[in-house]
């Protein structure tokens, strides 16, 4: 059921087994997988439904380091930031958690072995439509095809993309826990300390705090934390009555190794053939699946090399009057309502979406001989089309024809591409000095705020120049084209367009070894008996693939953990 924490009366104590903080992909996976159980299980959400600005403002802080937004990476409501999820998923491969030499904290406690019968009940989560993740198989259903390189150096990878109506947790899975008689929400509810025993080793309460000032307790006998990779780190640190360096933190290791997916143009290629295909590489529809492939460092060369991930997106750029055809607010909307169809979804505004591609559809009546008893088109016309080559014929279509029919053109002859960038997204390497901290401000709750500085370092230039060469000499024995690296060998800083891949990660990492991190591999918080967490801000690196498949199989089998662990 769900309720509303600022009907709680002041003071009181809510009793309950499990108490998850947060409701995102990690706390409603597994409050889900509690359903039914002879445990009272109350999950604490801190905002309601919908957005809320009063409410997103308790996540604001400072970036001290590269250029970071630390509170639009984050979404504070029901279902947390699957409510703008890009819904990108792909399994995590055997290498993802191994060791690689000369990168120091590299490697997980755990083997891909560990989660692997975890990843197909996460797919179903997800909703991912495909269990299907080999790359041969795709190519066998897939009219588009790869680069044809010669050597395993290089490979190519597919991802599959959820459809956006199939993606917010919250509002997948808000019936289910509606109905869950074991299973309570508490909304608008915003956990502001841990209390432990004395010693710090049990956790025995949360303190909750409203926005409109009554404050309340929760007493449970397992706490599980799944706020995200700051704001665990944050709860974490403020919570030092008992310890005053923050729970977890005896080895100063809660808030460091904070990671993201950093992304740029690390590099350009000038193709051989400007009207090659690169619809593998574009976001498509395979059977019922949207997919989309990439290019990668296979994991051998990258154990050989000590090279950590780096996934390369080639994207084209094709000539401007094309460009702007493939973009074009028709083409969009045809796009929209066939995916829509064929997926038996609605589309709000559908009406407008068909007036707005007939409209292009008719371009042609524009240069038509009005009341010709069939269509004609002026003679002008005809001579100018007539004595063009086919490049300046297709710069003219467009105009003629409209973007709607020479989208469907291009489809088929394929368009004229002037280069393709390289949008590359690094697999950062484990660093203790990229962390979260406490500030001396405040929000409204009097909880600290958090300054975050995010560092990358020599080891993810290498990693980015190293790759890219390799891809530079496979490209170029293919014939493919010449790539040029933009990324400086050396020097101090990143490119300009360096963004994070709002993949939040790290802060209280994985390890056997509490000197080397927060929690163990069954994601209880080290020196504590019934404090754990679930979520990204566990993983020891950020691996290749995006965190919320992984993330997931890391939840279905803490629950477990805790179903076989936790008597009634």
């Amino acid at each position: 059921m769900f309720d509303d924490a600022r009907s709680v009366p002041p003071q009181a104590r809510v009793e309950t087994d499990i108490c998850i903080v947060g409701s995102g992909a990690a706390g409603i996976t597994l409050a889900r997988e509690l359903i039914g159980l002879p445990l009272r299980v109350t999950v604490l959400e801190s905002g309601a439904f919908e957005y809320d600005g009063e409410t997103q403002a308790l996540y604001d802080g400072d970036s001290v380091g590269l250029p970071y937004s630390v509170s639009a990476s984050r979404l504070r409501f029901f279902g947390g930031t699957t409510n703008h999820w890009g819904g990108i998923c792909r399994p995590w491969e055997d290498a993802d958690f191994e060791a690689r030499d000369g990168i120091r904290f590299s490697g997980w406690p755990i083997r891909k072995a560990d989660l692997a019968p975890y990843y197909t009940p996460a797919a179903r989560v997800c909703r991912v439509p495909s269990p299907e993740w080999e790359l041969d198989e795709w190519v066998r259903r897939d009219r588009a095809a790869p680069f044809a390189l010669s050597s395993d150096r290089i490979v190519s990878r597919v991802t599959q993309i959820v459809p956006r109506s199939m993606r917010g947790f919250g509002k997948n899975y808000r019936e289910e826990l509606r109905r869950a008689r074991n299973v309570a929400v508490l909304l608008h509810a915003n956990v502001t300390n841990i209390e432990t025993d004395e010693a710090g080793a049990t956790a025995t309460s949360v303190r909750v705090a409203t926005l409109p000032g009554n404050q309340f307790s929760v007493g449970a006998r397992v706490f599980v934390l799944a706020t995200g990779a700051i704001e665990n780190a944050r709860l974490l640190l403020a919570s030092n009555e008992r310890r005053p360096r923050g729970l977890g933190n005896q080895h100063d290791l809660v808030g460091r190794f904070f990671a993201d997916h950093a992304r740029f143009i690390g590099g350009v290629i000038a193709p051989s053939n400007p009207r090659m295909s690169m619809r593998f590489y574009e976001v498509h529809s395979v059977g019922r699946a949207m997919v989309r492939g990439y290019l990668a460092t296979s994991k051998q060369w990258q154990l050989a090399e000590g090279l950590m991930d780096l996934q390369i997106r080639p994207e084209p750029v094709y000539e401007r009057h094309m460009d702007r055809t493939i973009t074009s607010p028709s083409v969009s909307s045809l796009k929209l309502m066939l995916r829509s169809i064929r997926r038996g979804e609605t589309v709000p505004g559908f009406g407008q979406h068909v007036t707005r591609v007939a409209a292009d559809l008719g371009t042609w009546q524009r240069f038509a001989i009005p009341g010709a008893p069939v269509p004609v088109p002026y003679p002008e016309v005809v001579r100018e089309m007539a004595g063009s080559t086919r490049r300046e014929a297709e710069r003219l279509m467009p105009a003629l024809a409209g973007d709607v029919a020479t989208r469907a053109y291009l489809e088929y002859f394929g368009a004229r591409i002037d280069s393709i960038l390289l949008s590359t997204r690094i697999e950062q390497a484990p660093n203790p000095d990229s962390r979260v901290t406490l500030t001396g401000a405040r929000d409204r709750l009097g909880m600290p705020r958090v300054a975050l500085d995010w560092r990358l370092s020599d080891i993810d230039r290498r990693n980015v120049r190293r790759s890219l060469e390799l891809l530079g000499a496979e490209i170029g024995h293919a014939g493919i084209g010449r790539l040029k690296i933009l990324l400086a060998q050396d020097g101090p800083g990143w490119p300009d367009d360096l963004d994070g891949g709002h993949h939040l990660m790290g802060t209280t990492r994985m390890s056997d070894d509490p000197k080397q991190g927060v929690v163990d591999r069954h994601c209880r918080i080290h020196g504590m008996s019934n404090l754990f967490v679930a979520g990204s801000s566990v993983f020891p690196t950020s691996g290749g693939g995006t965190p919320t498949l992984t993330l997931v199989a890391l939840a279905l089998r803490l629950a477990e953990y805790l179903k076989r662990t936790m008597r009634p």
